[in-house]
């Protein structure tokens, strides 16, 4: 919201005098106090100045928000006597308590609406027409105060109090020839929300604005209302690209390849069904495709709102080109006090997104608070247009042109005192109160030594069911609206750099840098993914989509929730880091100074990654091997390595995934791995003891063959004879008959041979 510049501080007291002049009261510092009134008075339509004669025309609702039942309802208009004659007073009087007398009401009869019964909740309309000659304004050149009072018959008897009042501005129509210029900036910035996801959040207040009276559509009926008077768009291009992505289904962030990059374009899908080989060549099966749920009622109908809403506007601002703020609205006092890279990056993405849209853009810097740091202002590229406030200045500058030169840059001067809107109890942003001011500002610089053009650069949010009435009757006769970029092309006047001011309440009120440190955070966690993934993906430009709409200058007073925004999306970033993990074994065990071992890369993302895998270890051991790892998506793979330790005992081994860089991702494990080291005297023990048996081995194995040898000799001779015996029990010979009984033939005794 507009803050008062210093030179109107200083003329509080001047204002009092001004005031009590223009028959008023000097307002109070405090905000006017909230009404009560049982019936509430909406103005919807006004001759837009007090003609020299004929009649002023003023129509509206009444709508009786008590529980009590109004009969004879008047609807009188009244107005004040004395004019209001500068600026100043204007924007003072404009702050008044609605319930403040500033002028008689017009009580002849014909000239005011008469409601016979009105039950509590009904609304109904009124039509006034009245005489120029029967207002109670004095008819000379200035602002007056116009507005309706209701008073009818309710629980309370009828009085001269007023059961419901609206108020508003109403120039005297000035003579002579000379012409006002008026540029009216139409203004489309709002915060934007990005969920942990990456998709768009809060989805039921874009519905809402998107809806029939929404602030949304009714600024694209104040356009289409304009018919051919000119105006300017301002455009926050993160709002437009919230839209478009709400209109294509509002899709989560994803890791899919950029499909623009040459060799990632989509593969076709074969008829039969087959997989094509993955040129990238990692292991792991290939994921499936997540299945795509249907859209709600309510996700549909948001969708094509947003469609239809991006066709309405790019229809609407034709060729010309729309003043684009850095993307996201950025905080530029502040991005240029902690990290000017942001600036240049909302420079640039505001650039692209236009681009992409199809939309002509003109680069501009226009705070929404209407003010900017000497070195904000310093630090703004060449070539773009800067609109300030005119409290942006300890006195506000005058200028033929409206456009000022300092630091090295020209700034068009707005008008906040018109931007502020008409008086209450009507909102200072209905349109209808928006034009008065507006008109009554300008009737004012013609009479005064400020003849450069207003310009006034509207609220975002508006009453927008009433928005086609802010065009209505705005062009005049002495009054000529033109756009701003005409304006801007003007020669500007030069003032002391000394002249802009930034108070110690605007520095406050910047976004601090403890959500510029949030966004660094974010913003490195999507180039560390980007890092570790094999394709190219569009990480790290979505991510900077979501993140630099927390350094939005609509966040100013959230900075809280700007803050956690940020660090949602960085959690969410650092979640998907972490799914690629290690598992390495409970323990290992050496039997020596060195032995193998192995630890398991796991991969839980869609998408192909190449990694590192970091070692910690106490000092007394070392491990060789690893290297870099690709995985295909959901693959595991075993890192091999090589132990080496002069020292027996445990030794504890940190492990930790990174990227190539070294970059740890999140992940890692703790291996405790033993040593247990040998000494030499036990080696050549075992070795002796290794020769002595092999030795004994070698004296008996000869013995023992022999004698085996010998056993199988004897074993197999016996068996032959026992075969032979059996055989002979079996069949004994045959002899001769004749020799069977005789004895052996014997030589005689005694015989000689």
């Amino acid at each position: 919201m507009p803050r008062p510049s210093s030179f109107r501080a200083a003329l509080a007291g001047l204002l009092t005098v001004g005031i009590a002049g223009a028959g008023l009261t000097a307002p109070a510092p405090a905000a006017p106090a909230a009404l009560s009134d049982p019936l509430v008075v909406h103005i919807d339509t006004i001759s837009p100045v007090l003609p020299r004669r004929g009649d002023v025309e003023i129509s509206g609702t009444v709508t009786n928000v008590s529980d009590d039942t109004f009969t004879r309802v008047n609807l009188h208009a009244f107005s004040s006597e004395l004019p209001i004659l500068d600026a100043a007073n204007l924007a003072a009087s404009a702050t008044i308590d609605a319930t403040e007398y500033v002028g008689e009401r017009v009580t002849v009869p014909g000239t005011f609406d008469t409601i016979e019964e009105l039950p509590p909740g009904a609304t109904a309309e009124f039509s006034d027409s009245i005489p120029v000659e029967l207002l109670a304004t004095s008819g000379e050149p200035g602002v007056y105060w116009i507005g309706i009072h209701a008073l009818g018959d309710g629980a309370v008897p009828r009085d001269l109090v007023a059961d419901g009042r609206a108020r508003t501005f109403i120039p005297r129509l000035p003579t002579g020839d000379r012409v006002q210029e008026a540029a009216v900036i139409l203004p489309i910035r709002s915060r934007v929300w990005f969920a942990e996801d990456g998709s768009v959040a809060g989805t039921e207040r874009w519905a809402r604005r998107l809806a029939e009276g929404g602030s949304l559509d009714g600024v694209l009926d104040m356009a289409e209302s304009a018919g051919t008077t000119p105006h300017s768009w301002l455009v926050d291009p993160a709002v437009l690209l919230a839209l478009a992505r709400l209109a294509a289904g509002n899709p989560p962030r994803d890791l899919a390849p950029d499909p623009t990059v040459p060799g990632q374009e989509p593969t076709p899908v074969e008829p039969d069904g087959e997989e094509t080989t993955d040129p990238a060549g990692e292991t792991g099966s290939p994921t499936d495709a997540a299945p795509t749920d249907e859209p709600t009622e309510g996700e549909a109908a948001l969708a094509a709102a947003a469609a239809a809403w991006l066709d309405r506007f790019r229809g609407l601002v034709a060729p010309t080109p729309v003043l684009t703020l850095p993307y996201g609205d950025i905080d530029v006092s502040a991005a240029v006090r902690h990290d000017r890279t942001r600036l240049d990056q909302a420079v640039a993405r505001a650039g692209a997104v236009m681009s992409e849209l199809g939309i002509p853009s003109q680069p501009t810097v226009a705070p929404d608070n209407d003010v900017l740091s000497p070195e904000a202002l310093a630090a703004v590229t060449a070539g773009t247009v800067v609109l300030l406030g005119d409290n942006a200045f300890e006195i506000p500058p005058t200028s033929p042109t409206s456009v000022v030169r300092l630091l090295g840059h020209e700034v068009v001067v707005t008008s906040t005192g018109a931007e502020a809107g008409g008086p209450g109890p009507t909102p200072a942003n209905d349109p209808l109160a928006l034009r008065q001011r507006l008109i009554s500002e300008a009737a004012l610089r013609l009479d005064s030594d400020d003849t450069g053009p207003l310009v006034v650069t509207l609220p975002t949010v508006w009453r927008g069911e009433d928005a086609a009435s802010f065009f209505t009757d705005l062009e005049q006769r002495w009054l000529e609206v033109v756009p701003v970029d005409e304006i801007a092309s003007r020669p500007a006047k030069g003032v002391p750099a000394a002249s802009l001011t930034y108070t110690e309440e605007d520095l406050a009120a910047e976004i601090g840098g403890s959500v510029f440190a949030a966004v660094s955070r974010a913003t490195a966690a999507a180039t560390l993914l980007e890092q570790v993934l094999v394709p190219v993906t569009t990480i790290e430009a979505t991510v900077l989509d979501e993140v630099l709409v927390s350094l939005s200058q609509q966040h100013g007073e959230q900075q809280g929730m700007a803050r956690t925004a940020a660090n949602r999306i960085e959690e969410s970033l650092q979640a998907d880091l972490g799914r690629i993990g290690i598992e390495a074994p409970p323990a290992v065990t050496l039997s020596g100074d060195s032995g193998p071992l192995g630890v398991t890369l796991v991969n839980g993302l869609d998408q192909p990654v190449e990694v590192r895998v970091q070692v910690r270890t106490d000092g007394a051991l070392t491990l060789s091997g690893g290297g870099v790892r690709r995985l295909g998506p959901g693959a595991r793979s075993v890192v091999r390595f090589e132990a080496t330790t002069s020292r027996a005992g445990v030794h504890k081994v940190h492990l930790a995934v990174t990227s190539l860089e070294g970059v740890p991702l999140g992940a890692s494990d703790e291996l405790p791995i033993r040593a247990a080291r040998v000494s030499a005297l036990i080696w050549i023990v075992m070795a002796l003891g290794g020769l002595v048996l092999f030795g004994m081995v070698g004296y008996r194995l000869p013995g023992q063959i022999r004698a085996r040898r010998a056993q199988l000799a004897a074993d197999q001779a016996a068996d032959q004879a026992a075969e032979r015996e059996q055989a002979d029990a079996d069949d004994p010979p045959d002899e001769p008959d004749d020799q069977r009984d005789e004895p052996a033939p014997q030589s005689p005794v005694g015989e000689r041979s």
